[in-house]
């Protein structure tokens, strides 16, 4: 029975892996994990199956370790699966002060899949906050002519968003110089809105706003909009930078990629684990 479960595991990897292809092309980032996902589970089911039929002609540790190995891997990322997709938010929280579109590959001029998702998610609630102000988040790459956040600003005037609800950061390539970047610019933009209107840093007793007739402030006033699948890793490494009063805002994703990027994206969480970023 183990044998089979294995390699019928094994077939839906290389199967998937086909699929991604046949859809999404070669070139799909990462695809191979798929190819690797199914090596994996194809060489342990041989070991097992080949212990089954000669004990003598292969140690039984190695496969006790393979199957461990494989169970404990398999665990690890069905664990980081439920992080990502239960922690999605289902309602945007409105009236944001900032919000934070992170970027995505482009192609050529005009945002990839992944990104235009984002946008027409970013349109939509720029349309309806129109006193938030979207941080258009995303460098240039050695495969793009210009940054994404050249071609994010230029989707979402052709949507109608007024480019004085757009600021552009232009130098991350990467989600955590994303939010890096990002926090700096609002950083300096909230200093120079302080300045301009001579405004008392002092914060006021929480309800003042409300005994003045005025509308109290929302305790979370920075939002990250990202894709579904990326918004566990990005808010994460957000908090981790000192942004703790922070909203997720989720995109849609490809239907028949999602599973793909789920995976994905667990693994570059252990990555960023590993590195210290989150």
């Amino acid at each position: 029975m183990l044998t089979w479960g294995l390699a019928v595991g094994a077939l839906l990897c290389l199967t998937y892996f086909v699929v991604i292809v046949a859809y999404s092309g070669i070139g799909t980032a990462y695809a191979f994990i798929w190819i690797l996902f199914a090596a994996g589970l194809g060489g342990t089911a041989f070991c097992v199956w080949h212990y089954q039929r000669h004990p003598r002609k292969l140690l039984l540790q190695l496969s006790v370790s393979l199957v461990t190995l494989c169970g404990t891997g398999l665990v690890i990322l069905l664990v980081l699966q439920i992080l990502i997709i239960g922690k999605v938010p289902q309602v945007a929280e409105s009236d944001l002060e900032y919000v934070i579109v992170l970027g995505s590959p482009v192609r050529g001029e005009k945002p990839g899949r992944t990104l235009l998702l984002r946008l027409e998610k970013a349109a939509e609630y720029g349309l309806q906050n129109p006193e938030t102000i979207l941080v258009l988040s995303g460098g240039r790459t050695s495969k793009e002519n210009g940054t994404e956040a050249e071609v994010m600003k230029q989707y979402l005037l052709d949507k109608g968003v007024p480019e004085e609800q757009m600021v552009l950061e232009q130098h991350s390539v990467s989600t955590v110089e994303n939010i890096a970047y990002s926090r700096i610019l609002i950083d300096t933009l909230r200093k120079k809105n302080q300045e301009e209107h001579h405004q008392d840093e002092r914060a006021l007793p929480a309800y003042l706003p409300a005994a003045m007739g005025q509308k109290a402030s929302n305790p979370h006033q920075i939002g990250i909009l990202t894709s579904n699948f990326h918004l566990y890793r990005a808010m994460q490494i957000a908090k981790k930078q000192g942004m703790q009063e922070i909203s997720g805002i989720a995109a849609a994703s490809d239907r028949i990629l999602f599973v793909h990027f789920c995976f994905r994206d667990g693994l570059a969480i252990l990555k960023e684990r590993l590195a210290g970023n989150l």
